[in-house]
């Protein structure tokens, strides 16, 4: 059965660009899964914007949608999707459009919870949950009123293993079902499983038959899952520890039980933590263990916590106190981004701490993005919006560098060129403390730092405990 058909689909974004869409043709069965990998920026999620039938501006070409569709959409930042303050009224709402009775709610709301392994009280705001247990309110919130398509963009980025498992077994189910799938994902290996067609989108062209030459595809998630989330991998990838007392310290975390304010210990140290300048350490953990919210407090903005025994650069971290010497590239790029170029967001900085102007040209050459200097940064991709938001960082060559997720919604090529920024900067001085929910294959770590059943722990101490299994 047919529910979706695109035939001859052209669409831009005007600004003298090429068309994202050239003459795209695209049939969706019920029951299929369909995985669409490209480059950072190729127009993937506008494509899924399109299926979902909410793209913002005008297209070419003909689509079909069966009378019956019903299409849901979690699209990357699940931030831009949120529409009321608490999770049990989030997952309602669609049911409350669809006049579904009140006390038939609760028990849906519940199941669809409990389907994508999100295991909260109803009435926990929203707010407090971290990107990737937003990613699963959506998919919840989506599951909830039984679409016939459902459109997922970059879910391994924002799900832990764990997440991704679940969201495997979920899709499997569906898919039995009738319902259909299509995602857009740069790691289409971790769903190999189940995908039936997988697309590759560049340079406006949707060509069957899968990756470029370059990028192989990663091992399924499911073949791999007996390898504990973000522990062995990361241990591949450790580079030889350098001595402390040759080094000055620019972090120190002494222990504490790391909490917000009236509510329950999200974690434990039980260690002194240090980074050292040079070194280059991942903060590796699951969805909301409190990854993002040790850098905010690292950044000091942070808010709603107590006074931690935790010093950057000397001093206890406070908003507006480091200039220059810290960025902190958050979660969510677009918060970030505000100029009307991106060259100009690069060298705002610049100006800020009178720096050489000069920096923002070469880092944008450096990246290979020269083309994107006069582009608004509110109009690009998430993953293009990441590495703008990144680049106006390394512009100031900070002495601590803290990065939420760094590779999120990038593909292998622009990873490789975050992964020799960092590796300058590294070189040259610069601490940097990136947080992921496991390892990164292309970068070498001199060491790391995990969250684990409610404790931050040194790696350097508990490799044999992380290997067990």
């Amino acid at each position: 059965m047919k529910l979706i058909a695109l035939e001859g689909i052209h669409f831009g974004y005007g600004s003298n660009q090429s068309e994202i869409l050239d003459d795209l043709n695209l049939v969706v069965n019920a029951g299929e899964c369909h995985c669409i990998n490209g480059p950072t920026g190729s127009g993937k999620s506008s494509l899924l914007h399109l299926i979902a039938g909410e793209l913002s501006r005008p297209y070419e070409g003909d689509v079909y949608r069966d009378p019956s569709l019903l299409v849901g959409l979690v699209m990357q930042d699940p931030n831009v999707q949120v529409l009321r303050q608490t999770v049990g009224a989030e997952i309602a709402f669609a049911l409350e459009n669809l006049g579904v009775a009140p006390e038939l709610m609760v028990e849906k709301v519940q199941q669809s919870l409990r389907r994508v392994g999100l295991y909260i009280s109803l009435d926990t705001p929203v707010g407090v949950l971290s990107l990737g247990q937003k990613y699963r309110l959506m998919m919840a919130a989506q599951l909830v009123f039984k679409p016939s398509l459902l459109l997922l963009d970059e879910p391994w980025a924002q799900l832990d293993d764990k997440g991704v498992r679940e969201l495997y077994s979920v899709l499997k189910t569906l898919l039995s079902e009738g319902v259909a799938v299509v995602m857009v994902e740069h790691n289409p290996g971790a769903f190999s499983g189940l995908v039936d067609h997988l697309w590759l989108l560049d340079a406006g062209v949707l060509e069957a038959g899968g990756l470029p030459a370059d990028q192989g595809q990663t091992t399924s998630v499911i073949e791999s899952s007996k390898e504990p989330a973000g522990t062995a991998g990361v241990i591949r990838h450790i580079k030889p520890r350098l001595s402390d007392k040759d080094c000055e310290c620019l972090i120190k975390i002494q222990p504490h039980e790391f909490r917000f304010l009236e509510q329950d210990c999200l974690f434990q140290c039980q260690q002194s933590l240090s980074l050292y300048k040079g070194e280059v350490v991942a903060l590796v953990g699951d969805n909301g263990a409190g990854k993002s919210s040790l850098l905010k407090t690292l950044a000091g903005i942070q808010a709603n916590i107590p006074t931690f025994p935790i010093s950057v650069l000397g001093k206890r971290p406070r908003l507006g106190i480091y200039g220059s010497q810290l960025g902190l590239l958050m979660q969510r790029p677009n918060r970030q981004l505000f100029e009307q170029s991106v060259l100009s967001e690069l060298q705002f900085g610049l100006k800020r701490f009178k720096l050489p102007l000069a920096r923002a040209e070469h880092i944008l050459q450096t990246l290979g993005l020269t083309h994107l200097g006069e582009c608004s940064p509110h109009k690009l991709s998430y993953g293009q919006q990441h590495i703008i938001a990144l680049a106006s960082l390394v512009c100031l060559q900070p002495k601590v560098l803290l990065l939420d997720d760094p590779f999120a919604g990038l593909d292998k090529q622009h990873v490789e060129k975050v992964v020799v920024l960092l590796q300058q900067l590294s070189a040259q001085g610069c601490g940097i403390l990136l947080t992921s929910h496991r390892c990164v294959p292309a970068l070498e770590v001199d060491n790391y730092w995990l969250i684990e059943s409610g404790k931050l722990l040194d790696g350097a101490g508990h490799i044999e405990q992380l290997n067990v299994g």
